[in-house]
């Protein structure tokens, strides 16, 4: 792969897994608020790790996805 086309997957795989964890934070922050009963302390600290844990797990999935199409439309 050429500078330009590792930069192109770089972008679309920061995108789309930043995406999806900031997904998993406003979920895990609708279902805090929804059951109730914690602290804010716990909610956002709940929000970071959720955060920082789903980006651990999509940032290689999503790289290795978007390589491979990458890879196979040209």
């Amino acid at each position: 792969m050429d500078a330009a086309v590792e930069k192109q997957v770089i972008r679309v795989s920061a995108l789309w897994y930043t995406g999806t964890s900031l997904a998993v934070v406003g979920l895990f922050l609708m279902l805090a608020r929804v059951v109730g009963g914690y602290p804010p302390a716990a909610i956002y600290g709940g929000a970071v790790w959720s955060f920082l844990l789903s980006m651990i797990v999509t940032m290689p999935v999503v790289t290795a996805y978007v390589k491979r199409r990458v890879r196979a439309e040209g």
